[in-house]
């Protein structure tokens, strides 16, 4: 059973981050941000809920399902979350600071893949109010690429703000590398095991970022984290909705500089 990563609610908890990875504190990975709840405009911090990846200055792409049940978990109508969704941009914060984040870029509008019985359907576009300043905040831009055949079992690098231990904090910036291990219009891009233990997704992760290197080294955006098989974090394997022809299309209609 593959399982939506946003589904625990006793408090707003939503989508899954990452258990058995490396806590990224060195700048790493600029390119993967976080989304986070603002209730008020005056508040100062945010809270974390998911994961997403800056594809252009002002453009994040994350998984719809972070949109839909994010506000379900808030406990707000979805068209209002999209507008107190904000953007938080570096490395994983203290621990002390944790589910908490800094409010940096707000979201504009937010634009879905078309409806469909498939996985491919689960990836919404987030407009930004104003562009991130790459140099600024020291972002090197993976560019958006196709998956093929040829990359299965090469290196899937998973990054994503979430829980590092199963029913803790959300928010913790980290990353996994495993191979893939296929990909298909069900599933998606598969990392992991279905049964077995190992690095994997968790709540806080979902819309996360995966990349690959190319065979000249270079790191590309590959992928938006999609679900994990099972219930528990750490058990199981970890899906992506692919980038592909047609949804690299839709992307490119958005009339917005683009890291292609």
């Amino acid at each position: 059973m593959k399982l939506l990563l946003v589904l625990i609610f006793q408090i707003p908890a939503m989508a899954l981050a990452i258990i058995g990875g490396t806590v990224i504190n060195d700048g790493s990975y600029r390119q993967t941000v976080a989304l986070a709840y603002k209730a008020q405009d005056g508040d100062a911090v945010s809270k974390s809920y998911c994961s997403g990846t800056l594809i252009g200055p002002r453009v994040v792409i994350t998984a719809a399902h972070c949109i839909s049940l994010g506000a379900k978990g808030f406990n707000i109508a979805p068209e209002q979350f999209i507008y107190k969704t904000w953007i938080y941009v570096g490395d994983s914060p203290a621990t002390s600071e944790i589910p908490f984040l800094k409010a940096q870029f707000r979201v504009a509008s937010a634009i879905f893949y078309p409806p469909s019985d498939s996985i491919y359907s689960d990836v919404v576009m987030l407009v930004l109010n104003e562009d991130v300043d790459l140099q600024k905040f020291q972002i090197t831009p993976a560019p958006i690429a196709v998956v093929k055949p040829s990359m299965i079992g090469r290196d899937l690098i998973h990054v994503g703000y979430g829980m590092i231990e199963n029913n803790g904090p959300k928010g913790t910036k980290s990353f996994f590398s495993l191979p893939m291990r296929g990909f298909n219009p069900y599933n998606g891009m598969e990392v992991g095991e279905f049964k077995n233990r190992g690095p994997g997704a968790c709540h806080g992760d979902s819309g996360g970022s995966a990349y690959m290197r190319d065979e000249d080294g270079i790191l590309k955006f590959i992928g938006v984290e999609n679900s994990i098989s099972g219930f528990v974090c750490g058990v199981g394997a970890t899906y992506f909705v692919p980038i592909t022809e047609e949804n690299l299309q839709w992307i490119n209609s958005i009339g917005l500089p683009l890291f292609n």
